[in-house]
């Protein structure tokens, strides 16, 4: 951890993202702190989440940063360097998620990053470093879907929650949450070969993606869950739509294998679901609110994550995000600074 003394460094490494002749392009570079969008906070960085948007952004395949050059990384992990904001002091373990950071501000994928004090947060009471890394986006994902879910009346007995997108990094957060919880938990995969890591990981079922796929769609399923939070929308949300029992909730939260789906009106008005849209960059009051769940009751036991979550470094970041949007990599990833 740095002291009120630590120098910044001159120079630093930071995979930075251009558009050159009309493309994109993601390179390796070697940066000075003027290069970085401006901030009152300057950050030795510790983890960086590495979340299927940011692969999206480095590689150019949505419109998601709204200006280049930029650091992609929607979320980070690290310690003050220097401070113009009396909230926060050299030496102190931080947080930072959301707020358009990686998108219209420079993001995590940087050994050291510049940030506005007002999109820092100090490191929740009940975490460290590394737990609250590994948690990041996905899990405050899962929990704000949670949080919601309740808000409209479930309960461990209501009935089974469905995870779609099992494999992914907000899922395995979310079996872990739903484990600690008390939640009985389906998880949802192509990959069927993770059944058991998705057990081990806090899931009671798994069912096989593909064959719910291959069956004939009916304008109502047999209902099975109680709630259900789908990451890849098209038509695994409409059978999740279609299979919710009466009064369920069916959050959407991800995208990861089509912005669009097809569906009726049968499940609405026969059954009453609704279905919310989930968009982790929250308020003030619930990120806190939620961050301190947590790291209390609601934290996910870490021995049952430790084995879905990988460290790479910045000079692997493109292959592997490559690799990424192609359905190559499973669980939750992070790239991990010197010092960490």
């Amino acid at each position: 951890m740095p002291q009120a003394n630590t120098p910044i460094p001159p120079r630093f490494r930071a995979v930075r993202t251009h558009v050159v002749d009309g493309r994109t392009e993601s390179r390796l570079e070697e940066l000075t702190l003027d290069d970085l969008s401006p901030g009152e906070v300057i950050i030795r960085n510790r983890y960086a989440g590495v979340n299927f948007k940011d692969c999206l952004s480095l590689h150019g395949k949505a419109k998601i940063i709204t200006g280049f050059p930029r650091v992609a990384g929607i979320e980070l992990v690290g310690d003050v360097l220097h401070s113009d904001a009396a909230a926060f002091a050299p030496g102190q373990t931080v947080l930072v998620h959301g707020f358009q950071t990686g998108i219209a501000f420079d993001g995590g994928f940087s050994e050291i990053v510049r940030v506005p004090a007002a999109h820092v947060q100090a490191l929740p009471a009940g975490l460290t470093a590394l737990e609250c890394a590994a948690l990041g986006v996905p899990a405050f994902t899962a929990a704000m879907a949670l949080e919601r879910f309740q808000m409209e009346g479930l309960r461990p007995d209501s009935g089974p929650v469905a995870i779609t997108g099992a494999g992914g990094a907000v899922a395995l957060s979310a079996l872990g949450i739903l484990a600690r919880t008390g939640h009985r938990a389906t998880a949802i995969t192509r990959r069927m070969e993770q059944a058991e890591a998705l057990r081990a990981a806090g899931a009671s079922e798994v069912l096989d993606a593909t064959q719910i796929l291959a069956a004939p769609p009916r304008a109502l399923e047999k209902p099975q869950f109680a709630a259900a939070i789908d990451n890849v929308g098209g038509p695994l949300l409409s059978w999740l739509l279609r299979s919710t029992q009466d009064q369920g909730c069916v959050a959407c939260v991800g995208n990861a294998a089509s912005n669009g789906f097809d569906g009726s009106v049968l499940p609405f008005i026969m059954r009453a679901i609704k279905l919310v849209g989930i968009v982790a960059n929250a308020p003030w009051e619930q990120r806190h609110r939620l961050w301190a769940r947590l790291g209390s009751d609601w934290k996910p036991d870490f021995d049952r994550l430790s084995p879905q979550l990988g460290f790479i470094g910045l000079d692997e970041l493109l292959p592997f995000s490559e690799a990424q949007l192609a359905g190559r990599n499973s669980g939750r990833a992070l790239l991990r600074f010197e010092g960490a």
